[in-house]
């Protein structure tokens, strides 16, 4: 089967999966609610048109999941994962066009969701169109999946819980894929070591806090300990050691300040930590009893969790504040517990699927990609380390653009996207 064919057919959906970007980019799936049984019926409707196979999961009726399954002749089954819910909106004045409008224009989809990742989903849908007129030498399975910004509760951890997902290899659809002047694939991604801090005090009147013990101010002291655990070297597998140093080349060839530059060079070898959330008090005229503060702390794969959750907890302890105490966070976002203590996941780069999956992506854009560990978090934590299949990551996300106002996706990433995604099945061979 001519690949060449393929990339013809790709270069014609410009149209196409711009707007099939901009229609999915119009249901609202932000969280909290995080709603795809909206979302999931105009997938359905697409497929249909185009007479593709379609199954309908769900745990919560609210967050369905749907697949798409194109058969072929070998038992080499391949997988696409992508999710369908996205992250809060937040001011909508910060935004040029209105969030959920899926304006197109510029060469460009906005909207939230646009770059991560309902464009991606948008090329995986078009690639699954072009693929269902062909008879393929492997089969795949599209799935598109909810709850992916908080852990895959009811989205891909579930799925992979209850063995639904099957298959060979899996090509996680999520993150930037770096375009076609920089092409990249995630051999994996990091893990969370979540914490949270909790205060406690006595309340009092405003007027008289000497009376009161005020949580407030003692979560105040104790959070700039926390952020102390971002010095802890982390304990990594040495197979790591070249895909860390090329991630953190990839990383830094945007990097616009020589303090970020620095900062990228931090970024594996020792845990990231922010203080994303701060919570307490009932009244001004009150003083707080009660305070929390949520920490997003991020680690490279394979880093022990336990390891930084004992040293968080030595740090809190040395800080000497009475009435603070140390606790996982559950703090949205946070990855599935699997049965080791290892965070995130990662592949070697030196598998059949990784050169086979390099061969497809230097075909598509004419540039060799580089490996590199994604810095967030992916479902495929789920298929890799819950389902047990080999999973790489390939996004047709921008750098910097995700979970930010003004969100957009470019339709030349798209076309690319659907190259990628339409050609991997045709050239695998296990």
């Amino acid at each position: 089967m001519s690949l060449s064919k393929v990339y013809a057919e790709a270069d014609s959906v410009s149209k196409e999966v711009a707007e099939l970007t901009s229609g999915l980019v119009k249901f609202n799936s932000a969280h909290p609610d995080g709603r795809t049984d909206e979302v999931v019926p105009y997938i359905a409707e697409y497929l249909d048109k185009y007479g593709i196979e379609h199954e309908v999961h769900a745990q919560d009726p609210k967050k369905p999941n749907i697949v798409a399954r194109l058969p072929g002749k070998s038992e080499h089954k391949v997988l696409w994962l992508g999710h369908l819910d996205v992250v809060p909106e937040g001011k909508l004045e910060a935004w040029k066009y209105p969030p959920y409008d899926g304006v197109i224009k510029g060469g460009s989809v906005h909207g939230r969701g646009s770059s991560d990742m309902k464009g991606s989903c948008a090329a995986a849908l078009v690639s699954a169109r072009i693929l269902s007129t062909r008879r393929l030498p492997n089969p795949i399975d599209f799935w598109f999946s909810s709850d992916e910004e908080i852990g895959g509760g009811a989205g891909a951890r579930w799925l992979a819980e209850t063995s639904r997902f099957k298959g060979e290899v899996c090509i996680i659809g999520d993150g930037n894929g770096g375009g076609p002047g920089s092409p990249s694939i995630d051999l994996g991604c990091k893990g969370s070591a979540g914490t949270r801090l909790i205060a406690k005090g006595k309340t009092a009147h405003g007027s008289t806090p000497y009376l009161g013990d005020n949580a407030i101010t003692k979560l105040i002291k104790v959070i700039p300990e926390v952020y102390k655990i971002g010095n802890f070297k982390l304990d990594l597998p040495a197979d790591l050691n070249k895909p860390i140093r090329d991630s953190i080349k990839f990383y830094n060839a945007d990097a616009p300040t020589p303090e970020i530059k620095k900062a990228v060079r931090r970024l594996f070898n020792y845990p990231t930590v922010t203080c994303n959330i701060i919570g307490g008090g009932v009244k001004i005229n009150v003083v707080p009893d009660y305070a929390e503060a949520a920490f997003d702390i991020r680690l490279t794969p394979g880093a022990s969790v336990s390891a930084v959750r004992k040293e968080i907890a030595r740090i809190v302890k040395a800080a000497g504040v009475e009435g603070v105490e140390v606790a996982e966070g559950s703090e949205a976002g946070a990855r599935p517990r699997t049965t080791d203590d290892k965070a995130g996941f990662y592949e070697s780069p030196d598998t059949p699927f990784a050169k086979q999956f390099s061969k497809v992506i230097r075909k598509a854009c004419g540039k060799r990609p580089q490996f590199k560990i994604l810095t967030g978090g992916t479902d495929g934590i789920s298929t890799s380390k819950i389902a047990h299949i080999p999973s790489l990551g390939y996004g047709t996300s921008l750098s910097g653009v995700a979970h930010q106002p003004n969100e957009y996706v470019t339709i030349e990433n798209l076309v690319l996207g659907v190259k990628v995604f339409a050609s991997f099945p045709i050239i695998y061979r296990g």
